[in-house]
């Protein structure tokens, strides 16, 4: 029989943080809903448009059903959302004393869809001029901002409150798997930061690069599409998360949480820029140069970009990426290729 103390260490229970789920293996579960429900209120809750034409205010969440769990299984963490949400809203038109009143309604707020992919409504009450031009104004400025809102609920949900279900380990530190499984917009080639420069290193000299033109059509203004791209407010809305932007000469940018980077080379307002623009996939220290032009055209704008080099190995998912995740995104977000409905 072994000694006090001198049992064998196979048998010897150690106090270790993750005591209760040893190596963050077995599933937990954590409610989000009571927070989800708080978080969209304060997020979309008072939110304001103000354009020449008139005003409008979100004055109520009047409706925000469904649920939210993040869930962590052998160190993962997994989420599930799933909501139906209606806002008030109120505004004037600067011509009329009306007060003109409707409702903006997501019904497919999940983990099911892009940000891009939410189907966001916008009804007006009043039927006159005034109240149908309100509600095309709010169709094309709040739209874009309550995606905007509903993409920081999401990523909250999932940078930080899902944080405290993964325990220390043994070694005093989370598991380096317990990263969140995020279904979130990639390009194909998919960007990663990379420091801008703009100098190229000795091994992306050596790259064979291609060269892309394309050119796409918007119902808006240049002066609309050119702020797009110039606007921080306005490009993280279409990108869906935080972006850095300087749109200055020299100025640098950062786009979709970081994942493509890059520096403005010549601004002409609301007719061309010129931008150092990388991939991380990219080799390190390569950057392509991208010219935007924006012309004024039947259907209101006609962007021409023209991209020298492209990494002949990334040139189709290059080209597929700014379709899908400038262009359509771009339409989708701030309605500026299809009517309002």
């Amino acid at each position: 029989m072994a000694k006090w103390g001198e049992g064998d260490p196979r048998w010897i229970v150690e106090a270790r943080p993750d005591g209760t789920n040893v190596n963050n293996w077995h599933w937990t579960e954590k409610n989000a809903s009571p927070w989800s429900k708080d978080r969209l209120k304060q997020l979309l809750e008072g939110l304001t448009f103000d354009v020449e034409l008139g005003n409008a205010r979100v004055t109520e969440l009047k409706k925000c059903e469904g649920e939210a769990t993040v869930n962590n299984r052998k160190a993962k963490l997994i989420f599930f959302y799933e909501w139906d949400v209606s806002m008030k809203w109120t505004g004037q038109h600067k011509d009329s004393d009306e007060e003109i009143t409707g409702s903006i309604d997501i019904p497919n707020l999940s983990d099911e869809n892009d940000a891009d992919d939410l189907d966001i409504t916008v009804s007006c009450k009043s039927n006159s001029k005034e109240g149908q031009a309100i509600r095309a104004m709010m169709h094309k400025i709040a739209v874009p901002k309550v995606r905007a809102q509903l993409a920081s609920y999401v990523r909250e949900l999932k940078e930080e409150y899902g944080k405290d279900l993964i325990l220390p380990t043994k070694k005093g530190s989370s598991s380096p798997a317990a990263k969140p499984h995020v279904k979130a917009a990639t390009v194909s080639a998919t960007p990663a930061a990379a420091p801008v420069t703009n100098g190229a290193s000795s091994s992306a000299s050596s790259v064979s690069t291609s060269r892309l033109s394309e050119s796409c059509e918007f119902q808006a203004s240049p002066e609309e599409v050119y702020a797009v791209f110039t606007d921080q407010q306005r490009t993280q809305a279409f990108t869906h998360g935080p972006a850095e932007l300087d749109a200055t000469p020299g100025g640098k940018f950062s786009l979709i949480g970081g994942n493509v980077e890059g520096n403005f080379v010549e601004l002409v307002r609301n007719e061309k820029i010129v931008q150092k623009w990388r991939m991380n996939s990219w080799p390190s220290g390569h950057f392509s140069t991208v010219t935007l032009t924006f012309n004024s055209s039947r259907s209101g704008c006609q962007l021409k970009l023209k991209q020298e080099g492209v990494p002949a190995s990334s040139l189709e998912a290059t080209q597929q990426g700014w379709h899908r995740y400038y262009f359509e995104s771009i339409k989708m977000t701030f309605g500026f290729g299809a009517n309002l409905m």
